[in-house]
């Protein structure tokens, strides 16, 4: 009987192993043909891999045999070992016990990550300044609120430039105020972090894994002196993982009076009013989650109705007491945008009676400024009024242009989402500059980064700006946030594998977020950040026993 599980099981593995592998060869064969020739479809003179049909083929044993060896590994880290770690002294594992199980213990992994952050402080001070900030700032000043951005951290980032200003400081004064406030909110997070994982049980390898990468992986430093909303957005969307995780888990015990559900609603409120995809991630999750927990439905139909009325107040009433304008609804056109753009650079085949539909939203002039890897050439242009007075038509023209020109369609779609999940790309980065736009305008925040030491500056602009990292081997996969999401599907197909399908509910909040990702302007590291941070919580859910029912 345990010799025909034990072939069951081996050939269990290896249909696993696979399948997995042609998924990886896919997707890397793929992001290689992007990168090298700009089209998946691109034909080449060699037999060998002349079609990218050919390439994935190549590549599959070797694929094969790592999804193999990384499902044995998994397997032996899974299995149960007394205190977590194999072969760990006795005198190692009483020191971590006496450092992480004082009362201390969540306020010095607080610390500690605090003070890993100063490194980039010291050397990018007052902070990364750029991306939306600076707008965000000179709108509000200038007279123009609008919900283009989130209000609430617009709000937190003109009341201390407005107070710094008022006693007379500096605006590089009033970034590194904002700055040092964001360090702290952010170490805070990490600290819940390793204390979920310790309240769980989680092995003592991965807790102590987890503060080290949580200490020393070159991006979180750099992320927390960003003066971007994405920061405190993905610090809130893995509190909410934690959320989802207990409210599977532990059900009766989360919703046993009302402490769970008001704490699942603070977070998850707080994550969509920081983005607006937020919203759109929990809205992505909640069927399954009604499904899977329908025992307690009412409950869980309140929190979704507080969480409507939340959204429904701030898009509304909210707006029109602040006198904000709403955001322009062409954010979510992104992938409408790239596909035409490509079709009409390349020559696809689109008709003069479709054009004249086309050409009051997006002109031909418009359509030319196609970049494959970014919308916002071609959204800048947009007329989102002439859309929505021809939305069904112009969509209609849409799919029958996209009928005709499927290969294209399908280039504009990965060119524009490659660098979330091809590992080697070299089109992702997060800058360590600070911008100073309009600078004869005294509303707009004028702020310059002034190295107070220059190691640490030369470090980060070599990590960030000059994407140094990419002639490392290994490493260059390690900082690459197409890993993270590879992290993300070996984690599904790994728990699949097991049969332990209730864990991919789990996992939903990573997926839904990732798949708002795909749908947005570009593959910027900074939209990656939350699956990033959050890979330490993929990880324990992977190797987690289900609890008993």
């Amino acid at each position: 009987m345990n010799s025909r599980f034990q072939s069951v099981r081996n050939l269990r593995i290896w249909i696993f192993a696979v399948t997995g592998g042609m998924l990886f060869a896919v997707c890397d064969r793929l992001g290689y043909m992007l990168q090298h020739y700009g089209s998946i479809w691109a034909i080449s003179e060699n037999p060998w891999h002349r079609t990218v049909f050919h390439r994935i083929l190549l590549r599959l044993p070797l694929n094969i045999l790592a999804v193999l060896i990384l499902f044995l590994l998994a397997d032996r880290l899974t299995e149960k070992t007394e205190g977590g770690f194999r072969g760990l002294k006795a005198g190692s594992a009483g020191i971590w016990k006496r450092l992480t199980e004082k009362r201390y213990g969540f306020w010095l992994v607080w610390f500690l990550c605090f003070l890993s952050f100063l490194p980039a402080f010291l050397g990018g001070y007052p902070g990364i300044f750029a991306a939306d900030a600076p707008n965000q700032i000179g709108w509000t000043f200038s007279g123009w609120l609008t919900a283009h951005h989130p209000l609430v951290h617009t709000g937190i980032l003109c009341g201390i430039f407005s107070l710094a200003r008022g006693f007379g400081f500096s605006d590089n004064t009033a970034a590194a105020v904002y700055t040092v406030l964001q360090m702290a909110a952010l170490s805070g997070i990490f600290a819940w972090i390793w204390k979920f994982l310790k309240e769980e049980a989680a092995p003592r390898w991965l807790q102590a894994g987890t503060i080290c990468y949580l200490c020393f992986f070159p991006f979180h430093g750099m992320m927390a002196v960003y003066t971007t909303k994405d920061t405190l957005f993905s610090g809130l969307f893995v509190l909410c993982l934690m959320q989802v995780y207990r409210m599977c888990t532990a059900p009766r015990a989360y919703f046993d009076g009302w402490r769970g559900v008001l704490r699942g609603g603070c977070c998850f409120g707080l994550l969509f009013l920081f983005r607006n995809n937020g919203f759109h991630t929990l809205l992505l999750c909640m069927p399954f989650l009604l499904i899977a927990l329908r025992r307690y439905w009412k409950k869980l139909c309140l929190l979704v109705v507080f969480l409507l009325l939340i959204y429904q107040f701030y898009n509304g009433p909210l707006l029109k007491l602040t006198g904000a304008e709403p955001g322009n609804a062409r954010e979510a056109y992104s992938v409408v945008m790239q596909t035409l753009g490509r079709a009409y650079v390349a020559g696809g085949d689109i008709r003069p009676e479709e054009m004249e539909v086309i050409r009051p939203v997006l002109n031909e002039e418009t359509l030319a400024q196609y970049t494959p890897n970014l919308s916002d050439p071609v959204k800048n242009f947009f007329h989102t009024k002439a859309f929505e007075e021809n939305r069904a038509e112009f969509l209609k023209i849409w799919i029958s242009i996209g009928w005709r020109n499927k290969k294209i369609y399908v280039d504009a779609l990965l060119n524009t989402t490659c660098a979330f999940w091809y590992p080697d790309t070299s089109e992702e980065y997060l800058e360590f500059v600070c911008f100073d736009i309009e600078k004869g305008n005294p509303a707009y925040p004028h702020v310059s980064m002034t190295p107070l030491v220059h190691a640490f500056y030369e470090y980060y602009t070599a990590i960030g700006t000059d994407a140094s990292f990419r002639r490392i081997p290994v490493i260059r996969e390690l900082l690459s946030m197409g890993f993270y999401t590879w992290l993300m599907v070996f984690s599904a197909w790994y728990v699949c594998y097991k049969k332990a399908y209730a864990k991919l509910l789990w996992m939903l909040p990573f997926w839904s977020y990732l798949f708002t990702c795909l749908l947005g302007p570009a593959a910027l590291l900074r939209y990656a950040y939350p699956v990033m941070l959050g890979a330490p919580l993929l990880i324990f859910m992977m190797q987690k026993e289900l609890p008993e029912r």
